[in-house]
């Protein structure tokens, strides 16, 4: 059976596990949430599966959606992931400048109150 494999096939489950593990270390290190890690964990392994067993993913994709064509449901399914993770970015945008906006009405008036005095 390995010898059917094509060096995609070998490769991107390697480099998954590379990133999988970095992404461990960097939560052993409290640079990453468990949920990063547990989400990018999640996307490589599906990476990882959809290299070794094209067919098996794509047809479990296409019945799982209801779409026929295999790649449109690949391609349907990024999509969707990617509006997902745009509008993700917008809130946490949206809130960074919120409490950006108080921090710098705090800092002046506290400014103004010494400058005050």
């Amino acid at each position: 059976m390995l010898q059917n494999f094509s060096l995609y096939q070998l490769l991107v489950p390697l480099f998954s596990l590379i990133l999988i593990a970095k992404s461990v270390s960097q939560f052993l290190h409290h640079k990453r949430t468990l949920r990063e890690l547990l989400v990018l964990s999640f996307i490589w392994a599906g990476i990882s599966i959809v290299a070794v067993f094209p067919d098996f993913s794509m047809h479990w994709l296409s019945t799982f959606t209801g779409i026929k064509s295999g790649i449109n449901a690949l391609i349907f399914f990024v999509l969707v992931v990617l509006v997902y993770g745009l509008l993700q970015l917008l809130i946490k945008m949206e809130d960074n400048e919120r409490v950006m906006t108080e921090l710098v009405r705090k800092i002046a008036l506290r400014d103004l109150e010494k400058d005050g005095k």
